[in-house]
């Protein structure tokens, strides 16, 4: 993947214009709600993507990307929205590249350069949108039901299409399957058909070569010595007499009239009206189970409802469900359909003998309807066809059996037969009415009829043969894929779950040092139960805190991104995703971030200023590699606490003589300063259990702070006999003290809580050398070359150091002996 060097932003989502320099390393964004840190993270997703996940998808409504990602002032500009990012690309190298993205051309971005291989690294990245994750990302993992931690899972991981395919080549093998019984209908039909005409018990080579050679000798054709699939008994025929149309031939017409009178016998008779209701009485009691008759029919849609379950209502009735109520009420109708399919398989080989003798009915009626087309004229076989439709009517009912109330109109009916006796009267006179043919004449019918129904055997045989080769492989090949990937897909959750545990106890290592986890895969599942202090493994949600859950949902996410993209996983952004774990927890994942990735870029965003200094102070986010905002205006967007941009702005309010808007600035500035300064510097500051410090329980203790580390570096500078060292430090004691001094340190020393409030009563002219006085004050705090705050080293133990980003200041503590 990538990493991030440099971000800008314009006329995008809350952003006007916003620069930030990312250097490629970890960076945080800070600031209270609605400071437009989160416009930074659509912005990335934007630029990479050209989505913005929190317009798109459920819940959403109207929103989209086109209407809603410009600024609103620019919504109907949608080439100003741009987000423009620079990047290095480690698997190419480090190879530098840049990538701008409109909203008016969101699918075509910008790339440069753009060789082959940076586009596809930009490709590689839109494939993984997973590279966000929010807190409801992050908890979802956690506390999905399987189903859809199962989705959620795959699709991250790109396994999605694994269960996809799974459930194609299951519906294949019940597709061949379901086939077979009718194709070997077809096929029985059609050897009762060849055995009426050849009038043989047997359906042998032998028996139809028996039959067939004595016909053929009679027609002076050769006889034949043998029988395979291109073997025609009409061989040596003149084409007319082969193909010769029209004629009945009378003694087969004969056979085929009586075996369709033994059809219409056997749908009548008593044994047949036994199988039928026998039948019908197992439909009725399965039909009665009012469990077992909406199973049959909702099977799916149960199926999908525990999918689709979101944790708080039902995804079919909208019907509001605890999480175990809702699984534990489905899970026991699912449950219940494993007895209603075996009911149903039993049923349905009830069914077979009833459907193979209305299946033998209806070819024999079709046969005959052939032969009355055949008499000159014509016979009327509209009874005839009247009743192939409703038998086959009939047979498609019983074949798909639901609705079961009209399958037991069926088989209640299944025995009725419409009154075609004088159909089958008139056309006994016309085969009786047929001029018996001579010995030559019959035998050639013999031939041609026998070729024909021959044929139909032949392609029936093959029909049937192909069908249950079809239906063999399609289940081995769903067997097989089943297996294998079932075994891979454990594999690879075992793996995340050794990861997963193993992220996990590091950042709980004071007190989940034993910590196990299960992910339990199952098909269209995915069970996650954890370990609760070895009472027994259980979902994260039974008894782990809201903290433990933010830590599991990290861990998981980590190791499914490790497992997925490995070396590569170089890039993530995590939007405010801690905001529940307490801070000893916070700084074990800041070890975490940088034992375990440390090749990896985060992009941090988080409204809770501790937070950022705790990623500060353990060296996650190093240097000045964040963002810290503090207002945001429909008009400007973001504004950071940057002084340059604090005193322009204080210039600004004066010149406008707004001395209590500059009054209230000036506080706020100096109470974030404030902060800063005693984080860097490690000043004391009185414990407070609710964590409001004002301004005056700050500023009198940075510095002090530093007024004390300057002596004391001072000192250690005499020690060790380092004059210049001597001399640069007094003169930076006394430029701080006269911008002290100048400040009233004095008076804020005594009154802390009263005096900063005054400053709004000011006029003008007061307040400005206020502002000036201060202005020079927080500047002594800071390195005039790379105007970064002074920090001391390390930030635990022992003080050994103050120093600046840049090394300008590099003031050693300790003297000489110690």
């Amino acid at each position: 993947m990538i990493r991030i060097d440099k971000i800008r932003i314009q006329e995008f989502r809350g952003i006007r214009d916003l620069t930030l320099n990312l250097k490629g390393q970890n960076f945080a964004a800070c600031g209270p709600n609605g400071t437009g840190k989160s416009g930074i993270v659509d912005a990335i997703e934007f630029a990479l993507t050209g989505n913005i996940s929190r317009l798109s998808g459920a819940g959403t409504g109207g929103l989209s990307v086109k209407a809603h990602g410009p600024h609103v002032d620019s919504r109907n500009k949608p080439e100003a929205a741009l987000v423009t990012l620079d990047v290095t690309i480690p698997a190419l190298g480090n190879k530098k590249a840049q990538i701008s993205r409109t909203v008016k051309a969101a699918s075509a971005p910008e790339i440069n350069p753009a060789d082959r291989d940076v586009i596809a690294a930009f490709e590689s990245v839109n494939l993984h949108p997973e590279f966000v994750l929010s807190r409801r990302e992050l908890i979802r993992y956690v506390l999905s039901e399987p189903g859809q931690r199962s989705k959620q899972v795959q699709t991250l991981l790109r396994l999605d299409d694994i269960e996809k395919l799974r459930s194609v080549l299951q519906k294949i093998s019940n597709a061949a399957t379901r086939d077979l019984p009718g194709l070997e209908r077809v096929e029985k039909d059609a050897i009762r058909n060849l055995l009426a005409v050849l009038d043989t018990a047997q359906l042998t080579k032998r028996s139809i070569l028996e039959t067939v050679n004595p016909r053929r000798e009679l027609l002076g054709l050769a006889p034949l010595s043998d029988l395979d699939a291109s073997t025609s008994v009409k061989d040596g025929l003149t084409t007319s007499a082969a193909n010769a149309p029209g004629r009945v031939p009378k003694i087969q017409a004969g056979a085929d009239l009586v075996t369709l009178r033994e059809a219409i016998q056997a749908l009548q008779s008593d044994a047949f009206k036994q199988v039928c209701s026998t039948a019908d009485a197992n439909a009725a009691e399965l039909g009665r189970d009012a469990d077992s008759l909406n199973g049959l029919s909702r099977e799916a849609l149960l199926k999908s409802a525990l999918e689709l379950y979101d944790g708080t209502t039902c995804p079919v009735c909208d019907t509001p469900f605890e999480p175990d109520a809702f699984g534990g009420h489905l899970a026991g109708k699912l449950s219940h359909l494993e007895e209603v399919s075996r009911r149903r398989a039993a049923l349905e080989m009830e069914l077979k003998p009833v459907l193979d003798s209305i299946h033998t009915a209806g070819t024999a009626l079709n046969t005959m309807i052939n032969h009355a087309g055949l008499f000159s004229p014509k016979i009327d076989a509209h009874a005839l066809t009247e009743l192939t439709t409703i038998i086959r009517g009939r047979y498609q009912q019983l074949q798909k059996l639901l609705p079961l109330e009209d399958t037991r109109t069926v088989l209640a009916a299944a025995h009725i037969v419409s009154d075609i006796e004088p159909t089958m009267a008139a056309l006994d006179t016309a085969i009786a009415a047929i001029p018996e043919p001579t010995k030559q004449d019959a035998a050639r019918d013999f031939l041609v009829l026998a070729q024909e129904r021959l044929e139909h055997y032949r392609t029936a045989r093959l029909k049937f043969v192909a069908g249950t080769l079809r239906a063999e492989r399609a289940a081995k090949v769903s067997d097989i894929y089943g297996t294998v990937t079932t075994a891979a897909l454990e594999k690879i959750y075992k793996d995340v779950e050794t990861a997963f545990a193993s992220y996990y106890r590091k950042i709980n290592e004071e007190d989940e040092k034993a910590f196990t986890a299960k992910l339990m895969p199952s098909i269209g599942k995915l069970a996650f139960d954890v370990d609760f202090y070895g009472r027994g493994h259980f979902p994260p949600g039974a008894y782990h805190s809201e903290g433990h859950q933010d830590g599991m949902g990290l861990c998981l996410y980590l190791a499914l991104m490790n497992h997925l993209l490995g070396v590569n996983f170089t890039f993530a952004v995590l939007d405010d995703v801690l905001m529940s774990v307490d801070a000893g927890h916070r700084r074990q994942v800041c070890t975490l971030l940088k034992e375990k990735f440390p090749n990896t870029q985060f992009i941090f965003t988080t409204h809770d200023e501790i937070w950022l200094r705790h990623m500060k102070s353990e060296g996650l986010i190093k240097g000045r590699n964040f963002a810290h905002f503090r207002t945001w205006t429909v008009e400007f967007g973001p504004t950071e606490w940057d002084d340059r941009d604090v005193w322009a702005e204080l210039d600004g309010h004066l010149a406008k003589n707004e001395v209590r808007a500059a009054a209230a600035l000036l506080r706020h500035h100096l109470e974030h300063f404030a902060k800063e300064a005693c984080d860097r510097l490690r000043a004391n500051v009185e414990f407070r259990g609710d964590a409001q410090f004002m301004l005056g329980d700050l500023l009198p203790n940075a510095t002090s702070s530093l007024g004390e580390l300057l002596k004391k570096a001072k000192a250690a500078a005499s020690s060790w006999n380092q004059k210049d060292v001597v001399e640069r430090i007094t003169a930076i004691e006394a430029t701080f003290t006269e911008a002290k001094i100048k400040t009233g340190y004095e008076n804020w020393q005594i009154n802390t809580a009263v005096h900063f409030n005054e400053w709004a009563d000011l006029n003008k002219e007061d307040f400005v050398p206020v502002v000036s006085s201060f202005r020079a004050f927080t500047g002594a705090f800071t390195c005039q070359t790379c105007n970064e705050m002074f920090f001391v080293a390390p930030d635990r133990g022992r003080k050994e150091g103050l120093r600046c980003g840049c090394g300008a200041l590099n003031l050693n503590l300790l003297q000489k002996g110690t």
